[in-house]
């Protein structure tokens, strides 16, 4: 049955129905009860009878009505909620269609965003092997724009950058001296700033570069998290405000190196040299200089609590302004020759004793080398 056909049947059903009921208010009740009632000169028990039928009538039409009327809200109720659901259902597919849309565009921008990561990585190697120095930095700064664009490249690159140095800064098998003005070649100080400014996060690999020559390497600011540099040469370098803290730093060359600022604080200095060298306002605490060389240094203003100077040497050195340096750590050390203490170490007990210790055995060792061979 077709839409207009239904309509048409329920439009005559109502019309029916509604004839139906006039003619039953209008003639009702002679139908039902016409063998009692006067069709003229009504009676009033014939009017009470008439009036309950119809008013009883009116009732039930009124119930149907409002019966009516209930089944259609009703039914309009299901069919708003109904549509609500289909609605719902339209609204959530829509979200998924919109999400899977988003998803697609998010990898699509990811592909187009690691093909474009891919192409300056691989254009910034070739800068690396460049045989002209400005091509070389900018290899290399182009390198450190991925590493920040690219947290996933970042390992790659800090390795990618070491090897450079290390391919790059090898120290000459022969001992040889730093000449005073010595610098750093321009790109091997550009990829060891690089690496010591990166923002190191927890987990990340150790970076390794033993025995590399840094010398005349000049900083300001930055860390040596992570790195592992035993061995390498950093004489006649200057550093401003430089984190070595925590730093592996055994056997590392130091001499004639300006440090300003910054910390050496719990780092790992075994032998390390720091002959000529001139540390002002540092932060040295808990720091490990076992047998280090400080020989002719300038140590001033630095934070020396909890230092292990356990044979460390301190020949003609110049400690200026070092308070929370103690007696007890400086005892440990070697002291020899001309060295300028601050008063209230040099009266203590602990120290002046170990003077004497260390002036004997000096002594002893000039003796033993006065001796002629057999």
């Amino acid at each position: 049955m077709t839409q207009r056909t239904k309509r048409t049947v329920i439009t005559s059903t109502v019309f029916v129905l509604v004839i139906g009921y006039a003619l039953l208010l209008w003639r009702g009740p002679w139908w039902l009860d016409g063998a009692h009632l006067r069709e003229r000169g009504l009676q009033p028990a014939d009017g009470v009878v008439i009036t309950g039928f119809r008013t009883t009538l009116v009732a039930l039409g009124a119930g149907a009505v409002a019966a009516l009327g209930l089944w259609y809200t009703h039914r309009n109720h299901k069919l708003a909620q109904r549509q609500f659901e289909q609605t719902q259902e339209q609204f959530k597919l829509t979200q998924e269609q919109f999400a899977h849309t988003q998803k697609k565009d998010r990898d699509q921008a990811s592909l187009t965003r690691e093909g474009q990561v891919t192409e300056r990585y691989v254009e910034a190697i070739k800068l690396l092997a460049s045989d002209r120095i400005a091509e070389r930095l900018g290899g290399i700064y182009s390198l450190e724009r991925i590493m920040n664009d690219s947290n996933r490249d970042k390992g790659t690159i800090v390795e990618v950058l070491a090897a450079f140095i290390r391919e790059n800064a090898r120290i000459a098998s022969e001992p040889f001296e730093t000449p005073i003005g010595y610098v750093a070649p321009e790109d091997v100080q550009a990829a060891f700033t690089v690496l010591v400014r990166r923002e190191v996060q927890d987990g990340e690999n150790v970076v390794l570069l033993p025995y590399v020559d840094l010398r005349g390497v000049t900083l300001r600011g930055g860390r040596f998290d992570n790195l592992v540099l035993g061995g390498a040469r950093f004489d006649r370098g200057m550093f401003w405000d430089v984190s070595l803290t925590g730093a592996n730093l055994t056997s590392v060359n130091f001499s004639n190196v300006t440090f300003h600022g910054g910390s050496l604080s719990g780092s790992v200095l075994y032998f390390a040299d720091f002959q000529h060298a001139h540390l002002s306002d540092i932060d040295m605490d808990g720091s490990v200089l076992q047998s280090v060389n400080f020989k002719e240094a300038v140590l001033h203003g630095c934070s020396m609590r909890d230092v292990d100077l356990q044979n460390a040497v301190i020949d003609q050195t110049v400690i200026v302004d070092c308070a929370t340096l103690s007696p007890e750590d400086l005892a440990k050390a070697k002291i020899r020759n001309v060295t300028h203490i601050p008063d209230r170490l040099i009266s203590d007990p602990a120290v002046i004793q170990r003077l004497v210790e260390c002036g004997r055995e000096q002594d002893s060792a000039d003796s033993s080398e006065a001796e002629p061979r057999a």
